[in-house]
Order: structure tokens, then sequence, then C-alpha cells
């Protein structure tokens, strides 16, 4: 196990920075006993050539459990970046304090004024039960708590802008909503030394996504931290088109590959509704803020939906009930989260009463208009969580 925060001589704290040169380590490893602070066991100070220079426990022991992971070498230059720039930004900073009221030992426990932060630098896959665990573990000590993920390998720094991108279930669990970056993830870059935002996400099917992507230097940065800026028009044409483009490749590709025949869903559904699947119409497959939720394609779910309610000829969309809602998630979609499922299907259920919808008539005899539709698109990218 790599460690940076060791008790020298059994006196006092001492971190290992980037600042201190080889000789000034190989002097103090000669002339100093480093102990852990947790174990209280004897610590060796290790200089390779291919990992940063940390300690290890000479002996191993129980204490190790309370490290998340085996921490990899860009997990501990990070580490040091991040204190390094939560020193300048004129925080307090400790690294790998040992909390023992929760037995938790964050990356950096970080002061300012009166707030007290636990910063995680996340740079593996590790169970979410753990996350929400630490999560909790921190809150117990009014602590707040902030994850930044490592930047995923399929993020071109040098590719800044508008983009499609597949981002990981597991990555998915960090998306945060931002009074101006509307869904977004931080991350960070040890090796540029650079935060990456992943901002303004719309979610398309399962792990698919449009999203704006801008980097900010750990020189620029601020704390608490930037937010990006809304997409400007520009921008948004660019998401209109991504969006339109993803959408029919999908509805092309269901129909090329098909290989159940009338048994498809979506295929089955749209002859019901008299429409070709690539004829349909841009409101079933429009974006509805945290359908990450729902794995299905877009499409999808929004056609089962409607199909369904015309089926059982609902007479309004504002009668439909929770418990309606719930029954038509567990029969039509994967779902992560059933709760968070069944406000994502109600607003699209009042996205379809703005564009004045007739659930009552198929989708072939309606004309809703494209401009309409763009009414609502940019919306949908600086969306903010919905409370109800």
């Amino acid at each position: 196990m790599y460690i940076l925060t060791a008790y020298k001589d059994n006196k006092e704290i001492f971190t290992i920075t980037r600042q201190m040169t080889r000789e000034q380590l190989v002097f103090l490893r000669n002339t100093s006993h480093f102990t852990c602070p947790q174990c209280e066991t004897s610590l060796r100070l290790k200089l390779g050539k291919v990992v940063i220079p940390h300690f290890a426990h000479i002996v191993l022991t129980n204490c190790l459990t309370s490290f998340s992971e085996r921490e990899s070498p860009t997990h501990l230059i990070g580490k040091q970046q991040l204190a390094e720039f939560f020193t300048h930004v004129g925080c307090d900073v400790s690294v790998e304090a040992y909390l023992p009221k929760i037995s938790q030992r964050p990356d950096l426990l970080v002061k300012r004024n009166k707030e007290i932060y636990a910063v995680e630098f996340q740079c593996s896959v590790m169970p979410i039960d753990d996350v929400i665990k630490r999560n909790q573990g921190y809150l117990k000590i009014k602590t707040r708590s902030i994850w930044l993920l490592r930047t995923p390998l399929n993020i071109q720094i040098n590719e800044i802008g508008i983009t499609y991108l597949k981002i990981s279930k597991f990555i998915q669990n960090f998306i945060g909503i931002q009074s101006i970056s509307g869904a977004t993830i931080l991350t960070y870059d040890p090796t540029s030394c650079q935060f990456i935002y992943i901002s303004h996400l719309m979610h398309i099917s399962g792990t698919s996504f449009i999203a704006k992507i801008r980097s900010l230097s750990t020189k620029q940065q601020t704390f608490p931290f930037a937010q990006v800026k809304p997409p400007t028009l520009t921008e948004s044409k660019q998401y209109w088109s991504i969006f339109q483009h993803k959408r029919i490749r999908f509805l092309l590709t269901r129909i090329r590959m098909n290989k159940h025949g009338v048994k498809d869903r979506l295929l089955k559904h749209c002859y019901e509704q008299q429409v070709r699947p690539e004829n349909l119409p841009l409101y079933i497959g429009f974006p509805i803020s945290e359908s990450e939720t729902i794995q299905n394609h877009l499409v999808e779910w929004q056609l089962a939906l409607i199909s369904t309610l015309s089926n059982q000829q609902h007479e309004d969309i504002d009668y439909i009930s929770d418990m309606w809602i719930e029954s038509f998630i567990l029969a039509q979609c994967k779902v992560v989260h059933l709760e968070k499922a069944k406000l994502v299907v109600r607003r699209y259920c009042r996205f379809l009463q703005v564009i004045n919808f007739n659930i009552n008539e198929s989708i072939s005899e309606q004309f809703i208009s494209e401009s309409k539709i763009l009414d609502h698109f940019e919306e949908v990218i600086v969306a903010k969580r919905c409370e109800n």
C-alpha cells in the first residue's frame, strides 16, 4: 500500500511533496524514523524509479483496510497535485488524514473558513455502495464530501467542445446538477494538471451522452469550483445536429439489424401507430433530464409509453397515477432507480402536454412542428434537477 503521510520520529505529521528532492528524501530516510499515523507501526520510505516516493508498511497490518484501493502512481501524483492546488487557493490541507470517529481516511481533508471537505480522488471503479457508505460517514462528522474522478481515457483533452461520448455506469453515479453547468461530472487529469468538465450532459441511451467538454488548469481553477457557461447558440445547434444524427442512426440500425420480426417491441408499436420507425416525430426520443436512470433508448421507452396510453384509452395525461407509471416502467423499461425513473416519465408526460400532444389520436394523425420541439430542446441542455 502506498502512503504519502506519516509520523516523523513519532512527533510530527510529515507529508511527501513533489517539491522535495531525492537527496532530501534519502537524507530523511537515513536519519529519521517514520510510523503510520493510524496503526503506529513502522513505515519504510521507498524511493524507487517507477513509483513516486512513498511510505509502505514494513509489516502488513489491519489498518490497510481503511484505504479504498491499491493506489496507482497516477493516484499518488494526483493527490499531491490536488493538495498543492487547495493550498494555493487558501485552504488548509491534510493528506490521508485518518478520521477515528468514522474509521475513514479521505485522500485529502480540506478546511476553508468553517467548512470541512473530504476530497476523494477516484481513479478506479469501486462498488457504489461503498461510495454511499463513505459519504454517510462524512455526514456523521459534518464533513462535506467531494469526489473528483480521474478524467476518463476516452476523453481527449485537445478536443474540447460539444461531443458525443460514452460514460460508464459507474461514472454516471457522479453526475451532479449545477446551477450554471447543468448536469455535470467534474474530473481531474494528473498528466496535464487540468480539471476536465463534462457538463450539460444530455442522455440518449444506456452509456451514450452528448456533452460539453471544457478544461481548466490548476492555476485557473477556483474553490468553490468554477462552473461551465451555458452553451452558446452555435453550440446548441451542435447539440441538435448530433442528437438528430444519433437518433435516426439508431432507428435505421434497429430496422436493419432486427432479429425478432413482429415481436420486436419498437417495431410493433410503430405498426400500431401506423408510422415507419424512421418517420417517428422528434418528440419521440426527446431528451429528458436525468433519463440515464432508464437504460432503454429514449425512442424505445417514449414510444412504448405513448402506445400503452393509447391502447388503454387514457382520456388525459393529467390523470395518470404514480401506480400506473410504476407498472409501465416495470413492464417496459430497464431502470437503475425506480423512483427517479417515475419522475423522468412524469417529466416526459408534462412535455407532451406542453406541445399539445393528444393521446387519443395516433402519431400519424398529428403534426407538431420542429420549431416547437426546438423551443424546448435548449431547456433540456441546461435543465436543473426537478424536486417533485
